[in-house]
């Protein structure tokens, strides 16, 4: 009885945790298509490519560049607005 309350505990604690990472990629329909081409079908937490990843992307995530000179990271959704107004 008290290990089933414990794994209960512990899975409610660990239910609780969330991340904003969708687990989806939104590379296009061939899988190569840049963020800044895709025009708003991308949501926050989703894996991207883009050739600007200071507008894009998460830092709080890692990014990893490529040969292409364009970099895959998570994409934040919202820093794309906040720095273009400012």
């Amino acid at each position: 009885m008290k290990n089933a309350l414990l794994l209960l505990a512990a899975t409610t604690l660990l239910t609780a945790c969330s991340d904003s990472i969708t687990g989806q990629a939104c590379l296009g329909k061939r899988g190569d298509t840049l963020v800044e081409h895709l025009e708003g079908q991308c949501k926050p937490g989703d894996a991207i490519a883009t050739k600007n990843p200071v507008y894009f992307c998460d830092f709080n995530y890692s990014i990893a560049y490529n040969d292409y000179n364009s970099a895959i990271c998570i994409y934040s959704g919202d820093k794309k607005e906040r720095i273009l107004a400012e």
